[in-house]
């Protein structure tokens, strides 16, 4: 059954959906998952404050610990709500991956059935490790990198400590070299979130379909927050 939350009809603004895929493996135990529970619930209470993107920006979380799951479905900034994340389990990011740009194409799908205009969706990755599901990470990689060239999607990777596999964050996408957390910056970089998410909804990249919200980003780039304080390369 499916239990992602219908498109409010009361809400006519353009949407902008960012999916959050949270690396939640066993790996991350102990102050890691801590601050990035810490973080997220500031991200929670800055994205309601800005009335703006608390009405256009639409969130969802997988994670992805043992197996990947919605944790979140999508939802809008005004309703997002923490929730607290426990750590288990090996590093499916193929499965994360997969089910992420599943739920997103669904989005866009209910975005047009209700009429609505939406800006080109975003896909956060983070991760402190490795995947572990090989053949499933390779044939997801592919569809994450197609819907990247067909202008569906944004995607940002972000490595979590020291022993983050770079080389598998590289393989997401041809546009966006990843960045590695400075530290445990989960604060600082849901702030740059919430900032970047407020910038983009103020802008008129959108449109009705990938090739309309394209046509609208050449002629307005959205301009997003430098990541320094938080990001390193």
């Amino acid at each position: 059954m499916d239990f992602t939350p219908r498109v409010k009809d009361d809400n006519p603004d353009p949407r902008i959906a960012c999916a959050l895929l949270l690396d939640t493996s066993y790996s991350m135990n102990g102050e890691p998952i801590d601050q990035l529970n810490q973080g997220f619930k500031l991200f929670c209470e800055e994205i309601r404050k800005d009335e703006l993107a608390a009405k256009r920006a639409e969130i969802a979380v997988i994670t992805f610990g043992g197996m990947a799951r919605v944790e979140i479905p999508f939802t809008e900034g005004r309703d997002l709500q923490p929730r607290t994340l426990q750590p288990n389990g090996n590093t499916p990011l193929g499965g994360a991956l997969d089910l992420g740009l599943s739920q997103i194409e669904s989005r866009k799908a209910e975005y047009k059935q209700s009429g609505l205009e939406y800006y080109r969706p975003w896909m956060f990755v983070l991760t402190d490790g490795a995947p572990t599901d090989g053949p499933a990470f390779a044939a997801a990689v592919g569809r994450v990198r197609a819907a990247e060239t067909a202008r569906g999607l944004s995607v940002f990777g972000i490595g979590v400590g020291p022993h983050a596999q770079m080389d598998a964050l590289t393989q997401l996408s041809g546009q966006r070299a990843p960045v590695r957390l400075q530290g445990l910056s989960f604060n600082e970089f849901f702030s740059w979130l919430s900032a970047s998410l407020s910038s983009a909804s103020q802008s008129n990249a959108f449109g009705t379909s990938d090739n309309s919200v394209a046509q609208a980003e050449s002629a307005q780039q959205i301009p997003l927050p430098s990541p320094a304080g938080w990001a390193t390369a």
